[in-house]
């Protein structure tokens, strides 16, 4: 039986599936700049790959202008108080990274389903219940961090994901025994790490 990894204590800020990675160089002329302003990258000269946002103001939703940075591979806006994940998102084809840690989001769009190319989706410390059926189609997808989201459960359509997802980071997530079975039926093959509960400590209303 594959090793189930309990883990308690937990280390804020660190991503179970590494540590610091080697930048990718996405073309020939990438010169691996990433940009911490929308303005900034909106205006610049050369093609805009990376693109990392700590602060929105007065916003709960992604700009528009910024769906305008089609050639964007690695995508972060964290800790802005989103609330929503516009469905222009779609319009990013060729995101490999997406990372919207530290929100308010309660739910994905169904056109993340259409980021064919996106590689890890980081979702961690927001208030998302589930994922949309639409995770399926992103067939290259092989991590995905949720760590302290009330997901108890996924959709059944992430089966379609079974051969090729790797890690699904659901610690600081009280998941039951059979929580953590069903999720493990419909991924057999993926690392599952996840905060284990007694059952009688289990206050939850799965009703």
């Amino acid at each position: 039986m594959r090793r189930i990894i309990l883990l308690t204590i937990l280390c804020m800020g660190t991503i179970a599936y590494g540590q610091r990675q080697e930048q990718l160089l996405y073309c020939p002329n990438d010169n691996g700049a990433t940009y911490t302003s929308l303005e900034e990258a909106l205006q610049s000269t050369e093609t805009v790959y990376r693109l990392k946002l700590t602060k929105l103001p007065n916003r709960d939703s992604l700009p528009e202008e910024l769906f305008r940075l089609t050639e964007l591979r690695e995508l972060a806006v964290k800790g802005c108080r989103l609330n929503i994940v516009n469905q222009d998102i779609a319009k990013l084809k060729h995101l490999r990274v997406l990372n919207l840690d530290r929100n308010k989001l309660v739910r994905l769009p169904n056109a993340i389903g259409e980021l064919e190319e996106l590689e890890m989706l980081i979702i961690s410390r927001n208030m998302i219940e589930i994922l949309p059926d639409s995770i399926a189609k992103l067939k290259k997808l092989h991590t995905i961090d949720a760590w302290d989201n009330p997901m108890y459960i996924l959709p059944e359509s992430i089966v379609k994901l079974q051969n090729t997802l790797k890690t699904i980071d659901l610690r600081q997530i009280p998941l039951t025994k059979w929580e953590y079975e069903a999720m493990e039926a419909l991924l057999p093959n993926t690392e599952i790490l996840f905060t284990n509960i007694c059952e009688c400590e289990n206050r939850r209303d799965h009703n």
